[in-house]
């Protein structure tokens, strides 16, 4: 089933004591079919996995549209920077939904995103960091299964509970919080027009653990068989979340 759905949220960046807004970004999805995985401690033997692929779409590029962000850059001098997370690979999605009288769904997200930076103004002087500077590879979080989904990428959790056939929480078809925790790796090619290499002042003035994120989903719209409740009459998401 093809879905799209809008997300946003924020993300903090540790270093600099600070958030930054992830845009109003357009997600597709394509669900595979859901299967059994072997779970003795489950009620029924077994809990299903539903999984999914994702690309995030801004003007027919798999990115967020870029976003401008301040900070106190070493906790006292005013930087303005354009930031936009460009993936690098499919988003992969897996639902776990656990049957019984307390059914639940876990849910994870792993997203290969690396982080542009643009526009650079600090202290209200411009400052030259190129057309290419971006981070060495993905956002990384600790992954849980490391030999199913090898690499470095963001990974984004939720989790909804039944209450009387409702979900509360997060359920990819009705969106709700995910959260997650991050590094920033060091940057590369931040150069000047003269030739200036800025990519280790950016390193150490952004890179770096600990960084959180909170992203909300909103409900998602079925692309073949829109619901008047659910899509716009052009196939749009009628639902868009707040950050």
């Amino acid at each position: 089933m093809s879905l799209t759905a809008y997300v946003t949220g924020y993300s903090n960046v540790a270093k600099l004591d600070g958030a930054s807004l992830i845009p109003l970004t357009c997600m597709q999805v394509e669900q595979g079919d859901s299967y059994a995985v072997p779970a003795p401690d489950e009620p029924f033997g077994f809990f299903l996995r539903q999984p999914a692929t994702a690309r995030l779409d801004h003007r027919g590029s798999a990115q967020t549209p870029p976003a401008k962000a301040t900070f106190l850059t070493f906790g006292f001098t005013p930087t303005t920077a354009t930031m936009t997370l460009e993936q690098t690979g499919p988003i992969e999605i897996e639902g776990d939904i656990h049957l019984g009288d307390d059914a639940y769904v876990d849910t994870l997200i792993r997203a290969p995103l690396v982080l542009r930076l643009s526009d650079v103004v600090v202290n209200g002087t411009p400052l030259d960091v190129g057309s290419d500077c971006r981070t060495t590879g993905p956002l990384a979080s600790e992954e849980p299964e490391p030999e199913r989904f090898p690499g470095d990428h963001l990974v984004l959790g939720g989790t909804a509970e039944w209450n009387n056939g409702t979900p509360r929480g997060y359920f990819m078809l009705t969106g709700g919080p995910l959260t997650g925790t991050f590094s920033i790796p060091a940057f590369t090619d931040c150069r000047a027009s003269d030739g200036e290499d800025l990519s280790r002042l950016l390193t150490s003035s952004i890179s770096g653990p600990g960084n959180y994120v909170k992203q909300i989903q909103g409900q998602t719209c079925a692309v073949a068989q829109p619901v008047e409740a659910e899509c716009t009459e052009d196939g749009q998401p009628v639902v868009i979340p707040e950050p």
